[in-house]
């Protein structure tokens, strides 16, 4: 072992910290350099190093299975090399086999911290939890990328921490990210004409009436003014009830079937065009805006909740028909003088008495609730079970939008 004192005056003798621009095509090119540069063995600079052999060794031919840190850093610093340029140097000189190691491992890492692998096989996303090769490829075909970091650094969405990341998180980021490239691709090619969309708010009431055709014909006459409309799945551990995004500077609406409910569905969808016609610059800052979830923006979601009410059923008519909720046909006919479904007049009953306390009432209307499946087929398909959003978008252009 070389004398402390002469290992510290060499060490005060190396040539500055150079950057590594790939010049040397190897750690055993530089080293051999160096050696020249200062006029010393390779076994001076083992005791320099204070390395055996086998170990230095190991390190310039990339032979080692486990590279000690120390020693790396050790060996950088004789190099002349900062630590990001004694690890830019390293890694380069790492075999196709480590290196493949290394990126299968970095792949990993960020499908675990980027998605609820568990929550997305729950929701049908994915049918493999453990084979991460396939789950790699279906979030990629799916939003059509070409790297699997692209999910985070090509479609931006400024309001998720990339500190905080629990499973409500990524499932909730999941939903967003897809419902915001949908509308990307779809990128609705009328003007968004607000005049319109309120001359044609009041004529949306009567179709509540139509379950099958009802939706699918608003949004159609949503679309033709601006407004894009989609239905995307609920997902597990998420309370997404519908949300509103400015995409292409116009505004879209994204539904979802949480609690399978069909007056839940029109509910939404008013709450969410008074998000577009009240606050769409708002929105329009921040991209999106989320009903059902903590409101990120502090938008008024009271408004918006009293505005769908007196919208589809006033709480005027509902004290009056409350007294005969028990008589379906007297239910019925005050539905068809309020042109609506008699399914929104008992959703709000049940709200009503629930928020009372008086009880909660939701099973004895159940049978009045249309299939909301049947609502919904026809105003798109379960895009998570597409191969990708390409093949959804191409449906909702072909057989929804007609474009």
């Amino acid at each position: 072992m070389a004398d402390d004192k002469f290992i510290n005056d060499f060490y005060k003798l190396l040539s500055p910290i150079d950057k590594w621009d790939g010049e040397f095509k190897s750690f055993k090119e530089l080293f051999d350099i160096k050696l020249v540069q200062y006029g010393i063995t390779q076994n001076q600079a083992e005791s320099l190093l204070g390395m055996q052999k086998r170990t230095l060794e190991g390190i310039l031919d990339m032979s080692a299975k486990r590279v000690d840190v120390v020693s790396l850093l050790k060996l950088g610093q004789f190099l002349g090399l900062d630590v990001s340029a004694l690890m830019k140097a390293f890694v380069n000189g790492i075999p196709v086999d480590v290196t493949k190691d290394l990126s299968d491992a970095r792949t990993k890492s960020f499908l675990i911290s980027n998605f609820d692998i568990k929550n997305l096989a729950k929701s049908g996303f994915i049918k493999q939890k453990n084979d991460f090769d396939y789950i790699e490829s279906r979030v990629k075909k799916f939003f059509n990328i070409d790297f699997i970091e692209d999910y985070v650094n090509k479609f931006y969405i400024p309001a998720f921490s990339r500190t905080k990341r629990n499973a409500s998180t990524l499932m909730r980021e999941f939903w967003v990210r897809s419902a915001f490239v949908h509308f990307e691709k779809l990128n609705n090619p009328n003007k968004f004409d607000r005049k319109a969309l309120v001359e044609l708010m009041p004529k949306i009431r009567p179709y509540t009436m139509n379950v099958e055709k009802g939706l699918k014909t608003v949004t159609q006459a949503l679309f033709n003014i601006g407004v894009t409309v989609i239905y995307q799945p609920h997902l597990p551990t998420t309370q997404v009830r519908g949300a509103t995004f400015v995409v292409h500077n116009k505004p879209c609406v994204a539904l979802t079937d949480l609690n399978k409910n069909y007056a839940t569905v029109w509910f939404a969808l008013i709450h969410e065009l008074h998000h577009v016609l009240y606050d769409f610059e708002e929105i329009e800052k921040q991209i999106f805006h989320l009903t059902g979830e903590a409101d990120l923006f502090l938008l008024q979601e009271d408004a918006a909740n009293e505005f769908s009410r007196n919208f589809l059923f006033s709480n005027e008519r509902s004290n009056y028909i409350n007294a005969h909720i028990g008589n379906h046909y007297i239910v019925s006919e005050y539905a068809k003088e309020s042109q609506i479904h008699p399914s929104i007049i008992y959703n709000f009953y049940c709200y009503d008495m629930e928020k009372t306390g008086k009880g909660k009432f939701w099973g004895r209307f159940k049978q009045y609730d249309p299939d909301i499946k049947i609502a919904l087929k026809e105003l798109n398909v379960n895009s998570f079970e597409n191969e990708s959003i390409d093949e959804t978008v191409k449906y909702l252009k072909e057989k929804v939008f007609n474009f």
